[in-house]
């Protein structure tokens, strides 16, 4: 792996522990704090922090792109603010929930876009596929989560929490300063912060007859992937109510963070899995089946209680086993057919914003009360889960649309191009 990619994946693995030690908690340290209207001010908080998410990460995306490595190391700033305002929610908790919202929607506005922006631009150099990477990075990433929130969740049940604030906001800082050293040494350089084409892309921009109809092809295979993540997605309400519903139910930071921890886990070994059984078999129909089983699963949560309180952990796993193939799947697929659009950077972007909106939508239920949540989160899922075979087949065809003239062939974990004889 060459040095971008290793401070990626270092920034990556500091950022999630660090802010999971205070941030993975946000929802319920605004159910414990507040006075009144506990439940409704945490769901509130949500949804405010995806919805601005979504807008903050539109407006600014331009800039987002350009400089990743320098928003990665900003990001700072919004967590300082939000981690702040968590010490005074007991004192004015809705403009405190307005605050934070506010402050955490910048916070993810300049995690998400930049880290899977770097990710293609440093993965789409390599003359192989980019799934063991993905793996690998996707474990790591899991790693550092299980053990924020467990070390989070034990330090805010016994300490003080300024305490756990300062120790966050120095770890985010260490980990996102080198990676920021890097860029302003070599920002330079032409291969730096550079989106790449497949060759099928350059071959057709060269000598398609009909570039307008391409174009249109190449939109709709967007569209598409637009449609089947809102629904996927899904799934991220799912795994942030989880906590709040656990801590709703025992009133311990630890506990929420067990449930986070068995999930995380879990995912991050199943994605290897995935990664391997995925360049030697077709998992259209099992990641179908297992997307559908996630949405069951997250329907099931409304029938948990204090009594039977640990079957949340057994319902983690399950769900952590079954996602990891839907979504490493779908994901490996969709890097693969974007770069043959020379779309990369606006595909993951389109599934970062539906992740926004899927969250922030099915979140809005939680108002009502959170099994209401649950359901519609389920049933999302399990549509997404049941129109993979269909998304997969249909964005195959519009490939072979967008390059009619040409021939797409798989190799390894590769497409490449290859110009019919004439």
């Amino acid at each position: 792996m060459n040095m971008d990619g290793i401070l990626l994946n270092f920034n990556r693995i500091m950022a999630n522990f660090s802010t999971k030690l205070v941030g993975g908690f946000i929802p319920l340290i605004v159910y414990k704090y507040a006075t009144s209207y506990k439940l409704e001010l945490a769901i509130l908080t949500i949804v405010i922090e995806y919805l601005l998410a979504f807008l903050f990460g539109t407006i600014m995306k331009k800039w987002l792109i350009k400089k990743p490595q320098l928003f990665l190391f900003l990001r700072v700033v919004p967590i300082i603010c939000y981690e702040i305002l968590l010490l005074y929610v007991a004192k004015n908790p809705l403009l405190c929930v307005i605050g934070i919202g506010v402050a955490y929607s910048f916070s993810y506005a300049f995690k998400y876009i930049p880290t899977e922006v770097l990710f293609t631009y440093i993965n789409a150099r390599r003359k192989v596929g980019t799934g063991r990477q993905l793996a690998i990075t996707k474990t790591l990433d899991q790693l550092a989560i299980i053990l924020g929130v467990i070390i989070g969740g034990l330090a805010l049940d016994h300490l003080d929490m300024r305490i756990v604030i300062i120790v966050s906001i120095s770890l985010y800082t260490i980990g996102a300063l080198p990676q920021l050293i890097y860029y302003l040494c070599n920002f330079k350089k032409a291969n730096v912060n550079q989106e790449y084409a497949s060759y099928a892309h350059i071959a057709l921009k060269e000598h398609s007859q009909d570039k307008e109809f391409a174009n249109k092809v190449s939109k709709k295979v967007r569209v598409v992937y637009c449609l089947f993540y809102f629904l996927q997605e899904s799934w991220q309400a799912i795994y942030i109510l989880i906590p709040l519903l656990t801590y709703t139910l025992t009133g311990m930071f630890t506990y929420s963070a067990i449930a986070t921890a068995i999930f995380d886990g879990v995912y991050g070994v199943c994605c290897l899995i995935a990664s391997r059984l995925n360049n030697k078999k077709d998992l259209t129909i099992a990641s179908s089946l297992m997307g559908i089983v996630v949405g069951i699963m997250g329907i099931s949560l409304v029938f948990i209680n204090k009594n039977i309180m640990w079957m949340i952990y057994i319902i983690c796993g399950i769900m952590a086993v079954c996602y990891a193939f839907a979504y490493f799947f779908m994901y490996d697929r969709m890097l693969k057919k974007s770069k043959i659009i020379g779309r990369n950077n606006t595909c993951v972007i389109n599934k970062i914003n539906m992740f926004f909106l899927s969250t922030c939508f099915v979140s809005l239920f939680g108002l009502i009360s959170l099994p209401v949540a649950f359901c519609v989160g389920g049933g999302m899922s399990i549509l997404g889960g049941a129109f993979i075979p269909y998304i997969e087949e249909k964005t195959r065809r519009m490939l072979v649309d967008h390059l009619e003239d040409n021939e797409i062939k798989e190799k390894g974990k590769m497409f490449f191009f290859k110009k019919r004889k004439m």
